[in-house]
């Protein structure tokens, strides 16, 4: 590999030149190992180029950024609205405006991407995030807290997706699978830490500090990622389809509020509930329906035709209800059960984090055998993980729980990462923005059904609003986790519509 210094000012023709990584191309990115400094040992072993590996890790720095933001901030709720003078109520907008904010931004990944190109997007929300972390840190109210954080949930929802897509890209089809895998640690482990890592801020420095703790993280991924990301390929005659995103930005924020106030009113009012559940399907029908007709569409709705795309993304949202969802659940179960504050909460998910250190392994699982098989595998362990604590009654011993966590986070190393891997590999190259901000929105309402169904389904065998009843049994808990060993046998299922649509793979 060379050792030129790469152009720092991000000059499309000096990327093209010995001067630093090149621009990604479609050909390159067709060839069965990545277009960057490949190496081959053997005919059945790829070993991934070392610029390959610089890639990923610095887009893990933004991937996991997000991933713990959220769960950060989540935490100091309270203290925000007590430290601001707000309501709680009006402070959950803190939260409710950053996840409408990014699930607007998300679908405009894929346009974004081949009009400026992966690697150029990334940088600039990265920047957006950065600098809107800091806003959030020094916002002198409540609303300009929310405005600061629906900004930084705007950049949040093109983060994670843009860096996808280059490592996507840039790793080839054979080796998408491991590469992938170091994204999927910064989504498990994010969520994991977080309240670990907030309770700490909040107990020993400030509120303000969840938002500070970006901004070094922050500023080290975009000195790393101007001197090794690729900035991509740009395709400037793509047409921006405006009813597409007028139809879109009016179905992901409303079947998100609908699940949210499901969750937060059990079932009652149920008009406020019905209404934009209903407006939401019809624009996400109208918004498929158009990007099947239209010629350049906001997104390529034409791959949910393909067999092994569309069983990949149907696994892809049961994976994300059952992860979001068991998390929440076991979150609750720790404080609400078993009287555990925050940071104890945290602690105790380390077996779930623990199992989730085998996605690198998964990777090269998926790489060698397909995301179907692996996916299937994972959905098993998942419903293994459920069965023990959905039977035992109360006082389970804490090495059981552990040990479900931890065949839980394994199972869900194997289920995530692999079944979005297949859908990649099953597409063209031209099309990977496209498949990746797709498969991304199906993660998100994925994880914001998961976590309102499970929510409502321990209210209802609490017979009240158990979040807020300060306590509860662990034989309530029974009911959860029956409904997630339910979800993990619909997850089996697809997972092995999957296996049947893709056939069996090669052996690598």
């Amino acid at each position: 590999m060379s050792s030129t210094p790469v152009d720092l000012t991000g000059n499309e023709a000096a990327q093209g030149s010995a001067a630093g990584p090149p621009p990604i191309s479609e050909a390159a990115a067709a060839e069965d190992v990545g277009p960057l400094d490949r190496q081959e040992v053997g005919a059945d072993d790829q070993v991934v180029g070392r610029h390959v590996w610089l890639v990923s890790g610095v887009v893990v720095v933004g991937a996991f950024m997000t991933q713990l933001d959220g769960a950060l901030v989540n935490v100091g709720l309270a203290t925000v609205a007590q430290d601001l003078g707000a309501s709680l109520s009006t402070a959950q907008w803190i939260v409710s405006g950053y996840l409408l904010a990014l699930v607007i931004g998300l679908p405009l990944c894929g346009w974004a991407s081949r009009r400026i190109g992966a690697g150029s997007l990334w940088l600039w929300v990265l920047t957006g995030f950065t600098v809107t972390s800091a806003l959030c840190a020094a916002a002198p109210d409540i609303g300009s807290l929310v405005a600061a954080r629906a900004a930084q949930g705007f950049a949040g929802g093109l983060l994670l997706p843009a860096g996808q897509t280059i490592i996507a890209q840039v790793s080839g089809k054979k080796l998408m699978g491991r590469v992938m895998s170091t994204v999927g640690m910064a989504l498990v482990l994010g969520p994991a830490l977080g309240p670990t890592v907030g309770g700490l801020l909040i107990a020993h420095a400030s509120w303000r500090w969840l938002f500070l703790v970006n901004i070094p993280v922050g500023a080290v991924g975009l000195w790393l990622g101007r001197r090794l990301i690729p900035r991509g390929d740009r395709a400037p005659g793509s047409n921006f389809d405006l009813t597409g995103f007028a139809l879109i930005g009016i179905a992901l924020p409303a079947l998100t509020f609908a699940v949210s106030w499901s969750s937060d009113h059990h079932g009652r009012s149920l008009p406020l509930i019905a209404i934009p559940l209903l407006v939401g399907v019809v624009a996400l029908g109208a918004f498929v329906r158009r990007g099947r007709r239209v010629q350049t569409p906001l997104l390529n709705t034409r791959l949910l035709a393909g067999r092994v795309f569309a069983a990949a993304a149907a696994s892809s949202f049961l994976a994300g209800v059952i992860q979001f969802g068991a998390l929440v659940i076991w979150a609750l179960y720790f404080q609400l059960a078993r009287g555990y504050d925050v940071v104890e909460t945290g602690l105790a998910m380390i077996g779930f984090a623990a199992g989730a250190a085998v996605l690198p392994v998964a990777g090269r699982l998926t790489d060698r055998f397909g995301g179907g098989p692996v996916s299937l595998a994972g959905g098993l362990l998942t419903t293994m993980a459920f069965v023990p604590v959905a039977l035992l009654p109360d006082g389970i011993d804490m090495i059981v729980i552990e040990g479900c966590l931890f065949v839980l986070g394994v199972g869900n190393a194997l289920s995530v990462v692999p079944s979005s891997t297949a859908a990649y590999v099953a597409v063209e190259p031209a099309q990977l923005p496209d498949a990746v901000t797709m498969i991304n929105v199906f993660l998100r309402l994925g994880g914001a059904v998961g976590a309102a169904l499970l929510v409502t389904v321990l209210s209802w065998a609490a017979g009240t609003d158990a979040t807020a009843a300060g306590s509860t049994g662990s034989a309530t808990f029974h009911a959860p986790f029956w409904c997630l060993c339910a979800l993990s046998g619909l997850f089996v299922a697809s997972a092995s519509w999957l296996v049947a649509s893709t056939g069996r793979p090669a052996r690598q």
